[in-house]
């Protein structure tokens, strides 16, 4: 395999361990410790905001990475080069790998969305309170769940570049078109 198909593989799996390494710091790490360490509800949401949004830019770069690197050496070949359980396996990583950049998309823009309501309640502080807390909530609700499906997604994407990754290792036709990649 040549330096440009090595340096493409390292960049699909720096993609992934960014997307997954920041969405589980988010989830299991960062929101926790904010409710444990501030009391006032509207702080939590504007640190966790501030976060989420220098955060963004480098989770939906690491999403167009390896999803970019996986499709651009996925046309490179004819899927002949494997066996049928790494074509099947190819297939559903296709479909988890559009389901992670969805998802990973639509949880910034709803994210945005939410931040931005976020700050606007800080400004006008005389709104606290009723059908603005709801629409928060219901934000806050669609980006938690968006995040867990973009986990899943993401962490399956992970786990088959792992089994192709085997898989190839045991394919004497792989091994001999791979070397012709670029």
């Amino acid at each position: 395999m040549s330096y440009l198909s090595s340096a493409a593989w390292i960049a699909h799996d720096l993609g992934l361990a960014t997307t997954i390494g920041g969405t589980l710091f988010g989830q299991s790490a960062l929101h926790p410790a904010l409710n444990e360490r501030l009391d006032d509800d509207q702080e939590r949401k504007l640190v966790a905001d501030a976060a989420w949004r220098k955060f963004s830019w480098m989770n939906l770069a690491a999403h167009g990475v390896f999803a970019a690197t996986w499709f651009a050496g996925r046309g490179m070949l004819s899927g002949r080069e494997v066996s049928g359980s790494a074509r099947v396996m190819t297939r559903i990583k296709d479909g988890l790998v559009v389901a992670s950049l969805a998802t990973g998309i639509a949880s910034i823009v709803v994210g945005r969305i939410l931040g931005k309501k976020v700050r606007e309640r800080e400004q006008n502080v005389s709104v606290r309170g009723g059908e603005e807390d709801a629409s928060i909530e219901r934000l806050r609700k669609v980006v938690g769940t968006l995040g867990k499906i973009n986990l899943i997604a993401t962490a399956g994407v992970g786990a088959l570049t792992t089994g192709l990754s085997m898989e190839a290792s045991k394919s004497l036709p792989f091994s001999i078109v791979s070397r012709r990649l670029p």
